[in-house]
This record gives C-alpha cells, sequence and structure tokens, in this order.
C-alpha cells in the first residue's frame, strides 16, 4: 500500500510540476502551493459554518444558516424584503469538460422556495474550493453564479458565471487551471459538502 501511495504522490506531482511549468508570469510560487495543495489531497470538505457565511453574504440576505445532513444542504435564510425562505438542496451531477462546461447541478425542494442569490453564492464557494487561485486567499469577495431551472425541481449552475472566474478567466493560466483542477463530484455529508476533485491526464 506504501509503495502505491508513493507512487501516486509522485505521479501527482510530476502533473503540477508539469503544469507549474507552463506558467509565465504570474505569482508562481503561490499558484504552485495551491496547485500542489489540491492535486494531493484530491478532496475538500465545505463545513457548514463556510457555506452559511456565503449564504449569508449574497446579495438581498440578511441572516442565513445552512446544515448539511441527510444528503441535502438545509438552507434557512431571512431577505433583505422581509421574506423567509426555506428550501434544501441536493447536489445532482457534475459536468466538466475540457476548455468546455464547468456545470453543476442540483435537486431543490421544494421547487419554487430557493432565492437564486444565495444558490449561486454557494455556487462561489464551491468554485473557490475547486480553484482557490481566482481571488486572493482571504478574500470572500468572488461574488455568485448564475442559476438557471433546467428541470422541474432541478437547478443548473454554470461556474464560468461567477465573476471571479471570469476576471481569472482573462489570465494566461486559466485555461490551464481550468483543464488541470476539474471537479469530479459532489457529496453532502454530516456537517459539511464534500468535494472531490480527478486527477488529471498526464500530458508528454
Amino acid at each position: 500500500m506504501t509503495d502505491r501511495f508513493d507512487i501516486m504522490r509522485s505521479w501527482v506531482r510530476l502533473a503540477a510540476d508539469q503544469a507549474v511549468h507552463r506558467i509565465t508570469r504570474t505569482k508562481v510560487a503561490v499558484v504552485t502551493k495551491q496547485l500542489l495543495e489540491r492535486l494531493t489531497q484530491q478532496r475538500w470538505r465545505l463545513s457548514d459554518e463556510l457555506l452559511t457565511s456565503a449564504a449569508a453574504h449574497a446579495d438581498g440576505v440578511d441572516s442565513a444558516m445552512v446544515a448539511c445532513h441527510s444528503g441535502r444542504m438545509f438552507v434557512d435564510a431571512s431577505m433583505s424584503n422581509g421574506k423567509e425562505v426555506q428550501f434544501s438542496l441536493a447536489p445532482r451531477s457534475v459536468r466538466f469538460a475540457p476548455r468546455g462546461a464547468k456545470e453543476i447541478s442540483f435537486d431543490v425542494e421544494p421547487p419554487d422556495a430557493h432565492d437564486t442569490s444565495i444558490v449561486g453564492a454557494l455556487a462561489g464557494c464551491i468554485a473557490k474550493a475547486t480553484w482557490p487561485m481566482i481571488t486572493p486567499r482571504d478574500s470572500s469577495d468572488f461574488g455568485g453564479a448564475i442559476v438557471e431551472r433546467e428541470a422541474a425541481g432541478r437547478l443548473r449552475v454554470d461556474l464560468r458565471s461567477i465573476p471571479a472566474v471570469r476576471r481569472f478567466a482573462l489570465t494566461q493560466t486559466a485555461a490551464m487551471i481550468f483543464d488541470i483542477l476539474e471537479l469530479e463530484s459532489l457529496r453532502v455529508e454530516p456537517g459539511a459538502l464534500a468535494l472531490k476533485l480527478k486527477l488529471p491526464q498526464l500530458a508528454p
């Protein structure tokens, strides 16, 4: 098992080194560290506290709470217009393609009770966890994604619509980063949303 782990760790480091070698005119040390963190650990958890903070900073929200359990993210929020919003989200699918789609979808209950700004902010939190280099490490100002209805009771979010992602997409390293760091799956665990990243294919 140790030999297999060492081989995998070497494989991941080689993939990261190849990616970093292609980075030009950027903060190489910072990007290198973030890239290696993501590729080596591969799995990340967004706690209830992080998700709650993202939801609470969404446009039009006075206060919010997000709790992950029973396979769903349960959202309870008070809006600035006095409205109370309660709904839950269950990850449905992840669609990432090289130089293409960067989409996630959720089943929502009740189907018409969600607030799109909160869903977009939660998607922004997922994007930040996948691509930490889109904003400074301590920044929470990455904005929310555009949320579309894919079907009755199902929402689709294109992570490329997030303002911070759009800004980062203008940089020279963006295409490479987006292709190296790809989201494979989302799963709700007790107290957190778990993200799993794909290991990149080694290019010659």
